[in-house]
């Protein structure tokens, strides 16, 4: 049970517990007493203290040679503003534009940028776009 997030826990718990209590309106107290049990396991999984162990990456993002470029890139974004300011942004760009022809995920690219989704595609788009056009943004 520790594989499932604890917003599923409580939704579910939330569902059974509507459920059961949609019998007792509707003078079913049989079908409600059947689901009590159900109620009360899971109330008792939803308050149990879940570990956050993050489990480790695989594929593209378990790879260390990938870290290392992501890592230099993170670093390069975070830096204070300067005159290559512009370049960091491009190198981001190029690298989300990488990310996304492994078949990250535009959610998985924007957590790893601290970036909106929004913004990775419109990155994205900007770089199809000048494909298409043949150009380069380089």
């Amino acid at each position: 049970m520790s594989n499932i997030s604890r917003v599923s826990l409580e939704d579910s718990l939330y569902v059974i517990q509507l459920a059961r209590e949609t019998a007792l309106a509707q003078n079913r107290p049989a079908q409600a007493k059947r689901m009590a049990p159900v109620v009360d396991e899971m109330r008792s999984l939803v308050s149990m203290p879940q570990s956050t162990a993050i489990p480790p990456s695989t594929g593209v993002m378990g790879q260390s040679d990938f870290k290392t470029l992501l890592n230099v890139t993170q670093s390069r974004v975070n830096q204070t503003p300067t005159v290559d300011s512009a370049s960091s942004i491009m190198d981001r760009n190029r690298l989300i534009g990488a990310m996304s022809e492994a078949n990250m995920t535009d959610v998985d690219i924007a957590r790893q940028f601290s970036i909106t989704r929004e913004e990775v595609q419109l990155v994205l788009n900007v770089q199809q776009n000048n494909k298409s056009y043949g150009g380069s943004l380089r």
